[in-house]
């Protein structure tokens, strides 16, 4: 479907587990790779706030970012993406030169106003900005379709449904994906992001390939088997067969192949991201990914353990990690087991 692309954010998801530190060469093999594969949108990293060494995904500028990809005329069909979720980065980004195509915003429903601010900006450099709200799931209906009208108002190339702790079920996801498409002004491009907490993202993506309006404009984020903070993402060389064999696009999954192969297998090897239950449950109860992580750090927890003091985080604290409150519902566990 010509109306449906793919990004891949494996260097910068993928970030959350390497600190961003891939090396040089790894970093720029694997957008070699993706750009031989004929992937839509390749994401390499951050906008950050302090120079780093060309072994990080993380750039002070759009300068930095052009030392890590092939000569513009190598490009083939691939767009090339950088992400912004901090609040001090406009300074730092010149004006759009025909590079770096898309700059994605990322924000918590505390930082709505800034994001809008931040986009307009961004916009007004030259850039196809997409709004990337985290956590859809914390909104209410009618909050969502607010924060919607907000986003109309700015008119950024795209909006995303982003499930950051992988909560969804797929009832809420389609719920959620309906909701954007009615509200959201028919020539903003709807975005995709999904977790694997629950083992959904391939189905969910899917079905996002089903409900689009066909003249709607879709872009669904994978990574390299998934690469990303635990659990991972959707797995970009799966929709990509997927779309290959459903739509007759024309992918080169050996390109993927070679991607695993050489660079990114051997880090999952090292990094261990995945399916674990323990996010499944953090997604049962619609929880800050972090509590599980906690929780599985301490060794006197079985998993029926993890699962009940999962269960007593109140909703109140659910969308925010607070370790000292985890802490003390550890402690009162223990001390009643």
């Amino acid at each position: 479907m010509s109306n449906i692309r793919l990004l891949d954010c494996t260097l910068r998801d993928g970030g959350h587990l390497t600190g961003g530190n891939y090396g040089e060469a790894t970093i720029k093999n694997t957008v070699n790779h993706l750009v031989d594969a004929g992937v839509d949108i390749i994401e390499v990293g951050f906008m950050w706030d302090e120079e780093l060494s060309s072994d990080y995904t993380r750039f002070y500028s759009m300068n930095d970012v052009k030392k890590i990809l092939p000569p513009k005329d190598k490009y083939g069909k691939s767009k090339f993406s950088v992400m912004i979720e901090k609040q001090n980065l406009l300074d730092h980004i010149e004006d759009y030169d025909g590079s770096i195509e898309y700059v994605r915003i990322i924000f918590k429903r505390k930082l709505i106003d800034w994001a809008m601010d931040q986009a307009k900006a961004v916009i007004a450099k030259g850039y196809k900005v997409f709004m990337n709200p985290v956590n859809c799931s914390v909104y209410t209906d009618a909050e969502y379709c607010d924060l919607i009208k907000k986003i109309n108002e700015v008119h950024p190339y795209a909006m995303s449904i982003v499930d950051t702790f992988g909560v969804l079920r797929m009832e809420e996801f389609c719920h959620r994906f309906e909701l954007v498409q009615a509200n959201l002004d028919k020539d903003i491009t709807i975005g995709v992001h999904l977790h694997e907490n629950l083992g959904q993202a391939y189905t969910m993506a899917q079905r996002v390939t089903e409900m689009a309006d066909p003249k709607r404009n879709i872009v669904i984020d994978g990574s390299v088997l998934g690469m990303g903070r635990d659990p991972g993402n959707l797995k970009i060389e799966q929709i990509a067969e997927y779309m290959n064999y459903k739509y007759g696009t024309d992918y080169n999954l050996d390109a993927i192949y070679d991607a695993i192969t050489n660079e990114i297998g051997p880090l999952q090897e090292k990094y261990q991201w995945g399916y674990k239950l323990p996010y499944a449950m953090s997604a049962y109860y619609k929880l800050h990914r972090t509590y599980p992580e906690f929780l599985m750090g301490k060794p006197d927890l079985s998993m029926k353990d993890i699962d009940h003091i999962l269960s007593q985080v109140a909703r109140e604290e659910s969308e925010y990690y607070n370790e000292a409150y985890i802490e003390g519902l550890y402690q009162d566990y223990i001390n009643a087991k």
